[in-house]
């Protein structure tokens, strides 16, 4: 009688013991795959906002950071075996996207936005306090200072357009309001020494006030002295 009662919680103990070893292996999988769906949809925005910086922008990567992305790719399709996850394989993808794929991205990109903004920053510095609408201006400003960060390029802070449009677009306008300013280089000069306080009464020409009184600009300008 003994020997039948252990023989039964022996048999119930090894049961559960593969019913719990079924719902481990079960909730695993559960994670393998949502964390192989979080990577896959990380890599396609990536891709997506590359695409849209290419299109928007004269913005290429280097050869090493394309050579990155394919292989990122094909770690990505090797990850799914026999229609399942293979945690290796996954671990793997998810090292050389976040090490190499991303860092690469955002290195890169930091550094192209410096290049392609200097220009942009050092208009909206000199010109900026003769635009007739100051709150325009400063959300110029935001706009390039927020488009430096590759990771946020998709956020939208304007509930419509990302931020990579918004970028592109505050660099055009800054070109736009230099037209529209309609600047000769002896003016252009002036408002440089004005924006860098090195403006002398001196370089007050005829020119200059002409234009001044032109573009009803009198209230623009201040005298003081020098310290």
């Amino acid at each position: 009688m003994l020997s039948d009662s252990l023989s039964k919680s022996i048999k119930k103990m090894k049961q559960l013991d593969i019913v719990e070893n079924a719902a481990l292996d079960a909730e695993k999988k559960a994670k393998n795959d949502s964390d192989y769906s979080t990577i896959v949809m990380d890599f396609s925005s990536s891709m997506s906002k590359l695409q849209k910086a290419t299109q928007l922008m004269d913005y290429s990567i280097t050869s090493e950071t394309v050579t990155n992305l394919e292989e990122g790719i094909t770690q990505l399709r090797n990850v799914i075996s026999s229609g399942v996850v293979d945690a290796d394989s996954l671990n793997g993808a998810r090292q050389h996207i976040n090490k190499k794929v991303n860092a690469n991205l955002t290195k890169e990109w930091k550094s192209y936005h410096q290049k392609k903004t200097a220009g942009s920053i050092s208009k909206i510095n000199t010109l900026g306090n003769l635009a007739s609408d100051s709150e325009s201006v400063s959300k110029i400003r935001i706009n390039i200072a927020n488009g430096s960060d590759w990771n946020g390029l998709s956020l939208s802070d304007d509930g419509v357009n990302s931020r990579l449009t918004l970028l592109k677009k505050s660099i055009d306008d800054v070109d736009q309001l230099e037209e529209s300013l309609n600047l000769s280089d002896e003016i252009r000069s002036f408002i440089v020494s004005v924006t860098n306080r090195k403006a002398k009464v001196s370089d007050v020409t005829d020119n200059i006030i002409r234009w001044i009184k032109e573009e009803h600009l009198e209230n623009k300008f201040v005298i003081n002295f020098k310290n």
